[in-house]
């Protein structure tokens, strides 16, 4: 990688100038009235997941309400509600589910998807019906423009022939059912 070491750089006028990283320092200095503009904002940013398992009623979508907020800068998840309302922006979501059923064996169909205003975005399901398993890893991701009023919701669902359906949260949040949205710059 190659470098530029520069410790001023002066406006064509010679009126202002902008001191770059001085004495190895990190850092810009404006100068004479000069201005920084246009520099767009990336936040907030979520990463969310869920700690403990959330039990959900079979064949039948459910909003998944994240337990453990690991960053929520701009606060804009509700923990309560599993509602999130990001401000104006374009944001990248990704959304990851642990489904499944409480027995071997019991899980026949899963799905995990985005309900954004109501409207269904993103939609990734499988069926196992012919060959049950206990547990499927689901994810799903979206781009998506916001006009800063608009929720998002991360819905899961489970089919199960016996037990309990259920999304699992497991207690490192990294891991098992997360959702992370971050502000694309545009």
């Amino acid at each position: 990688m190659s470098k530029i070491l520069v410790d001023t750089i002066d406006t064509r006028s010679g009126t202002s100038n902008i001191t770059i990283g001085s004495s190895n320092a990190s850092q810009i200095t404006l100068k004479s009235g000069a201005t920084l503009t246009n520099f767009p904002d990336n936040s907030p940013v979520l990463s969310i997941g869920l700690a403990s398992t959330q039990t959900i009623s079979d064949n039948t979508w459910t909003t998944v309400v994240f337990d453990t907020e690991i960053l929520d800068a701009g606060n804009i998840y509700n923990t309560s509600t599993g509602v999130c309302t990001p401000t104006a922006g374009t944001y990248l979501m990704i959304f990851t589910a642990t489904v499944g059923g409480d027995t071997n064996s019991s899980l026949q169909n899963a799905g995990v998807k985005f309900s954004i205003g109501g409207t269904v975005y993103a939609e990734q399901t499988m069926n196992s019906a012919s060959n049950n398993t206990r547990y499927a890893n689901i994810s799903t991701s979206y781009a998506h423009t916001f006009d800063g009023s608009t929720y998002v919701l991360c819905q899961a669902y489970n089919d199960v022939s016996s037990g309990t359906p259920n999304v699992y949260g497991v207690s490192s949040t990294r891991l098992g059912t997360t959702f992370q949205m971050v502000k694309l710059i545009t």
